[in-house]
């Protein structure tokens, strides 16, 4: 099974194009994002660069640009999970490609962290667990039931779902909710929301 066919028709969500990184899931309310089994040191994965990734004409790579977008929902506590992929080569070679797909199993990711050094996004990663894909998924229920103990976020949220907003991710700072293509967070501290 390749990667494409793994996303639409396991995880239920196409990727954008055949070399997309990763995505929202809405049916699952969740992010999976390709992970290099390469790419795992000492229990955590790189998922993003802040240096721009460019392509041999020297445009910045599409795919950076739409995981840069997906690392925002990461931060906003969306549910995040891997999608274990390997290129069975060293971390210093050139032109990876997809050797291998971990069809079977998926694997929460935590912890997001950024290293000034590197430069990169690590998440914590536990190859010893993994996640059954019928059980990917952003926990509403429980989300709500914290939510509630921040009164003003709470009413926001509860507005933004009136107007027809879904609630889809929550962290220690902020909720964070979406509408076809948009994204508004929600501060627990005082309720105040941005687009």
């Amino acid at each position: 099974m390749g990667i494409n066919e793994f996303f639409e028709t396991i995880l239920g969500q196409k990727l954008s194009n055949q070399y997309s990184w990763g995505c929202f899931v809405p049916a699952r309310r969740s992010m999976c994002l390709t992970i290099w089994k390469e790419e795992i040191h000492r229990g955590r994965v790189e998922v993003h660069s802040e240096v721009p990734y460019r392509n041999k004409a020297g445009h910045i790579n599409h795919n950076w640009t739409s995981r840069k977008k997906d690392l925002e929902m990461v931060k906003g506590g969306v549910a995040t999970f891997g999608v274990l992929i390997s290129c069975g080569k060293m971390i210093d070679e050139d032109a990876w490609n997809i050797m291998d797909l971990n069809s079977n199993q998926i694997f929460q990711l935590s912890d997001l962290q950024y290293d000034e050094a590197t430069k990169k996004w690590t998440m914590a990663v536990d190859l010893c667990n993994p996640t059954p894909v019928e059980a990917v998924r952003f926990n509403k229920d429980v989300s709500e039931k914290i939510l509630e103990e921040y009164t003003e976020a709470y009413r926001t949220v509860g507005r933004a779902t009136n107007l027809g907003w879904e609630f889809i991710g929550l962290n220690s700072d902020v909720a964070t909710l979406t509408h076809g293509t948009k994204i508004m967070t929600v501060k627990l501290s005082d309720g105040s929301y941005s687009r």
